[in-house]
């Protein structure tokens, strides 16, 4: 099979690799389609990244394809079935000194009963964990791709208690960071405001219906926050993670406010800024399950709910995931999905 492997710092190659066997309470899986997550994608490209093995591994794990095959133990798949997250080499594993960090971006995937396989004295990742609900047969590729990130923070923002007299800001422009916005609001969320480059400030509001917009670069203190806002914010989540991030967040949390860091963009460098927001405010439980969210996402997206432009800024062949990338890393576009 032909899949985006990392082969050093820097690099993404388009290669061949051994096709993936399934075990007893695997699947094999036909791949059609996996998005590109910018930032983390990006960082394990580089080599900035806290969870990295040892190259070369495949990338991605925002991926999706069609069950072909079913092992002789497995009891909750179905071949015809269309899942999400199936990897072309499993988390944790290494196939003909290939790696996987998250092994999305090929022709070919494994997804794991591990129902079945717990059953049995098994155990797996929460990455693994997290492919074990199949889509609706009527998803299409691209959407069912997308779904990953959209089922993952819709998942956080449920758990959040928010209303209309909610205040929230949510630092960062990049996919996640809107995605936040237009769920908060979808919530019901009195006022959302988002902070980020000044390219994005159409599709921050248009299109994932943040109410204000800041441009990060142009520097700003807690107190326009306030005076934008009408009050101190409920909420502070940073979809960033990096020391100007964090640096803007405490200017803008008050006494009151509660903070959560979903990005890790200089992971290496945070550490003393996060022990000093968590020292003074109460933090938000930001862990993902897009699992549980997908039976609201499915009825969202049968309604057309997803329909959005700027939602998606198109697809590419795999062989051509270089370019996607680069476009990717200069904001020519917001999010792209490449197809197998």
């Amino acid at each position: 099979m032909r899949a985006a492997v990392v082969t050093k710092a820097r690099k993404l190659e388009v290669m061949d690799v051994s096709d993936p066997k399934p075990g007893p309470y695997q699947c094999l899986v036909k791949m059609d389609a996996c998005a590109i997550c910018t930032g983390t994608d990006s960082n394990i490209i580089s080599g900035n990244f806290p969870w990295l093995v040892e190259t070369p591994f495949i990338l991605g794990h925002e991926s999706t394809g069609v069950i072909v095959q079913i092992g002789e133990g497995v009891r909750n798949f179905k071949a015809g079935q269309r899942v999400t997250r199936p990897a072309g080499i499993l988390p944790g594993e290494r196939r003909d000194d290939f790696g996987s960090n998250w092994g999305g971006f090929a022709e070919l995937g494994l997804v794991v009963d591990t129902g079945a396989a717990k059953a049995a004295g098994l155990t797996y990742s929460g990455m693994i964990e997290s492919s074990r609900c199949p889509l609706p047969r009527d998803v299409d590729p691209v959407s069912a791709a997308l779904s990953v990130n959209q089922r993952e923070i819709m998942s956080v923002v449920e758990k959040l208690d928010v209303g209309p007299e909610s205040r929230i800001v949510v630092l960062g422009s990049g996919y996640n960071g809107l995605l936040f916005s237009l769920f908060l609001r979808t919530a019901g969320a009195g006022s959302v405001l988002v902070t980020g480059s000044a390219g994005r400030e159409r599709v921050a509001r248009e299109t994932f219906e943040a109410d204000l917009f800041v441009d990060y670069r142009q520097g700003f203190a807690g107190g326009d926050i306030e005076r934008l806002l009408g009050g101190k914010p409920d909420y502070v989540i940073d979809a960033v993670g990096t020391v100007r991030s964090m640096s803007l967040a405490q200017a803008i949390l008050g006494p009151d406010s509660a903070f959560g860091r979903y990005g890790l963009h200089e992971f290496d460098r945070i550490g003393q800024l996060t022990e000093e927001i968590t020292s003074r405010h109460r933090i938000l439980d930001l862990s993902a399950n897009e699992v549980s969210a997908t039976g609201k996402w499915h009825r969202l997206w049968r309604k057309g709910f997803f329909n959005r432009a700027g939602m998606c800024d198109g697809t590419v062949p795999l062989d051509q995931i270089g370019s996607a990338f680069d476009k990717l890393v200069r904001r020519a576009a917001l999010k792209m999905v490449v197809t197998m």
